[in-house]
């Protein structure tokens, strides 16, 4: 996929902010790279993502673990939440996930899209959906921190 395609800005500016947001997550978040997290659109309150199922997701009865389906739930609605905040004095911290498992994925790559629900100043509310191909795996809703950094 061409990187170029998956912003959804309206302004080279917006662009630039969530090139900045990719960059951060790519550089600075080592569990991204452990669980092969990865961005593949961000938009002005949403962000999508995909994970290769492989053999190190899979729990013991052959299916991906719900930890793992939890670990793209959350990157998704992280940040779809922080393309609205200002990267140099906020931060998203999740304090509430509540996700409801519907099917089980077993092989292929799972797909995540974030959306914020509400920003307040301290408070967010964002819905996420997790998909295995056109499959339902999770439907959840998030509750975040919005932390000042300085």
């Amino acid at each position: 996929m061409n990187r170029e395609s998956i912003w959804a800005s309206s302004s080279p500016e917006e662009e630039e902010r969530y090139k900045k947001i990719l960059e951060d997550r790519r550089e600075n978040s080592p569990f991204y790279s452990h669980m092969t997290l990865e961005v593949t659109g961000l938009g002005q309150g949403w962000a999508t993502f995909r994970m290769p199922i492989g053999e190190h997701l899979l729990n013991s009865g052959g299916i991906v673990h719900g930890g793992a389906v939890c670990s793209i739930a959350d990157a998704a609605a992280g940040v779809a939440l922080a393309t609205l905040l200002d990267k140099d004095l906020e931060k998203p911290v999740t304090v509430e996930l509540k996700l409801n498992f519907i099917a089980p994925a077993k092989e292929g790559e799972l797909t995540a899209k974030g959306t914020v629900v509400h920003k307040g100043k301290i408070i967010a509310t964002t819905e996420v959906e997790v998909y295995n191909k056109e499959r339902l795996v999770a439907k959840g809703i998030s509750t975040f921190l919005v932390m000042r950094t300085s």
